[in-house]
């Protein structure tokens, strides 16, 4: 049985060895192709601030139900697309000067387009909710479009070998191996690319924000040794 195990062993390692030598005496083409997309983004992440203190005859749970209203006028899913960040008191602050503590309540609201970050916050501002900015955007559909890239790139390096092998008399045969190196889609943070806070009262031009925001960027490079016949 030693003998058998030993006998198994070595064939093993032979195989091994003439599948290496196999691949090294094969000839082959080695080239790489690299495809991109600019995707818009769908997922923007707003943030929307309530400070009580602004507030002066307004209860906040008042603002809070005229905002939530606004929203849903506007078609907006509050359950799904509407939560609450944080939610602070200067209760410190109230120990040492004794006065009347004051409440802070900040939102984080997604919304599918630029054109309706723009609506958002021009609705919030005639409520009187100017504090609003844009912490981040993302696209919901990047797997797919990574799997998009990674074929045109694919297609491209073939399409390379095709034309390199021809041109010195040869043609292509099966992949023999393929490597990738995935450039990683940019989620665009900007906690200062917009922060809208003022007073609607001193542009009486009524106007949606004209926002754009960058393009994502999805790219991919692909390695891919061919078969030359």
């Amino acid at each position: 049985m030693l003998m058998a195990v030993c006998s198994l062993m070595v064939l093993g390692a032979a195989s091994t060895k003439v599948v290496a030598q196999d691949f090294l005496t094969k000839h082959y083409i080695e080239v790489s192709g690299r495809a991109h997309k600019d995707v818009a983004p769908d997922m923007i992440y707003m943030t929307i601030t309530i400070n009580e203190k602004d507030y002066k005859n307004t209860s906040m749970a008042s603002v809070e139900k005229k905002m939530i209203g606004k929203l849903q006028e506007m078609g907006i899913d509050i359950k799904k697309d509407l939560v609450v960040k944080d939610m602070a008191s200067n209760f410190k602050h109230y120990f040492l000067i004794k006065s009347d503590p004051k409440l802070m309540k900040e939102y984080q609201l997604t919304v599918h387009s630029a054109q309706q970050a723009g609506e958002v916050i021009l609705a919030l501002e005639q409520l009187g909710i100017s504090e609003v900015s844009v912490d981040k955007v993302e696209c919901s559909q990047i797997a797919k479009y990574q799997d998009e890239v990674r074929v045109a790139a694919i297609k491209s390096a073939k399409a390379r070998a095709t034309l390199l092998s021809e041109a010195v008399g040869h043609t292509i045969g099966r992949a023999m191996h393929i490597s990738e190196n995935e450039h990683n889609h940019r989620t665009y943070g900007m906690p200062q690319m917009m922060m809208v806070k003022g007073n609607l009262a001193e542009d009486q031009v009524v106007r949606v924000p004209e926002i754009e925001f960058e393009k994502i960027r999805v790219e991919t490079t692909v390695y891919v040794k061919f078969e030359l016949k």
